[in-house]
């Protein structure tokens, strides 16, 4: 008995049939796994996002500058403004830059807004959209006025000399949202 325990010893195990080989595995689809998920992030049905129209008096060099910037600035205000909304029940159909208004196109289809009301909801989502934005300082010259749409019930445009100034950061007053 002993030559037989000896004989099995002497075998090795290919490396595939070790424990610790498919530890190993798993731990590296996990990693493959959990960085790809983000990959189609923010890739849904919306449609892309437009710029202003380049000035006649503008080289081409300014020209593509310019259109560099208000792109970033756009999928900028995306990224900011994602935490702003429901994710479940509303979504950001578009954000778009055109002649100097930043426009904020939102879907309330599938909001409940219970207790509140529809138009309490697009007051309290502007408040909280705007603050994102006026977080991105940089881009303030590309823009003069923030309408927030929420389509059938309503829009609310904010103008850039509105913006006021506390501890908490730059805001537009509340009692400056007027659904229209």
């Amino acid at each position: 008995m002993g030559k037989e325990k000896k004989a099995k010893d002497a075998v090795k195990k290919p490396f595939y049939k070790k424990w610790w080989f498919w530890v190993i595995i798993i731990v590296v689809l996990a990693g493959i796994i959990g960085s790809g998920g983000g990959k189609d992030e923010g890739k849904g049905d919306t449609p892309p996002a437009t710029t202003a129209e380049p000035e006649e008096s503008q080289t081409p060099e300014e020209t593509k500058t310019d259109d560099v910037s208000a792109d970033k600035f756009v999928e900028d205000v995306k990224t900011a403004i994602q935490g702003a909304i429901s994710s479940k029940t509303e979504s950001i159909q578009d954000v778009v830059l055109k002649d100097g208004d930043l426009c904020v196109y939102i879907d309330f289809s599938n909001a409940d807004p219970s207790p509140l009301t529809l138009e309490d909801l697009a007051l309290s989502r502007t408040g909280s959209i705007t603050d994102a934005i006026l977080e991105l300082k940089d881009y303030d010259s590309l823009w003069e006025t923030i309408t927030v749409d929420f389509g059938e019930v309503g829009h609310i445009t904010n103008n850039k000399a509105d913006i006021q100034t506390s501890g908490g950061g730059r805001y537009f007053p509340s009692e400056n949202f007027k659904l229209q």
